[in-house]
């Protein structure tokens, strides 16, 4: 009968024989397959990887605040020209709630106003604020959608997919519906402009 020491002494040739061809195994497949295993380490990577400075990164970083916060609005030809019987633009009542609102003047500064047609961009530029066209091609979202249109949905797509590579860029964004500012000003035309005021910190 062979003894624990000797027992022993076989077993560890054996387990080191096994891991061997495990090693061999697993190394293997990483050849073959390498998006196996560099899958991890892209993840772990992924927070420190830096986009090339393309258009929509220079805008973001021109308007951002020390902790890569960004205010984003939509706009395009229909907000920006004054309709018929109108006073002013839905762009103007928009801008001018920054004025009338408590301490929220500065946030104008990091207003990004992202345009989804050339006369949009155009009237963004001329008023001196801080513009990035929103490049569609075969769309034109120049007129006012009709709610649940295809042409609808799609720019709604299209506005997602930017918010989405916003994220990836690394800034984090607060994105406004600039309707609703309007309507809150149109039912409420007897109200002083302090009404539009955010309540202050005590």
């Amino acid at each position: 009968m062979d003894s624990p020491r000797n027992a022993l002494g076989n077993t560890v040739p054996v387990s080191f024989l096994f891991a061997c061809v495990l090693y061999l195994c697993i190394w293997s497949v990483s050849l073959s397959n390498p998006l196996s295993f560099s899958f991890y380490r892209s993840q772990a990577n992924m927070k420190t990887s830096k986009f090339p400075a393309d258009e929509l990164e220079l805008a973001l970083e021109r308007v951002s605040t020390p902790n890569k916060t960004v205010i984003i609005a939509v706009v395009n030809q229909a907000y920006v020209e004054q309709s018929a019987g109108a006073e002013t633009t839905m762009l103007d009542l928009f801008l001018e709630s920054f004025w009338l609102g408590e301490d929220t003047r500065p946030l104008l500064d990091h207003l990004l106003l992202v345009s989804v047609d050339q006369i949009a961009y155009e009237m963004c530029f001329f008023e001196r604020l801080n513009c990035y066209k929103l490049e569609t091609e075969g769309v034109d979202f120049g007129k006012e959608q009709i709610f649940m249109s295809r042409d609808f949905i799609n720019m709604m797509w299209r506005r997602t997919l930017l918010l989405l590579d916003i994220l990836k860029h690394g800034y984090n964004f607060i994105f406004t519906d600039r309707r609703r500012e309007v309507v809150a000003q149109v039912e409420l035309p007897h109200r002083q402009p302090a009404s539009f005021r955010t309540p202050s910190k005590q």
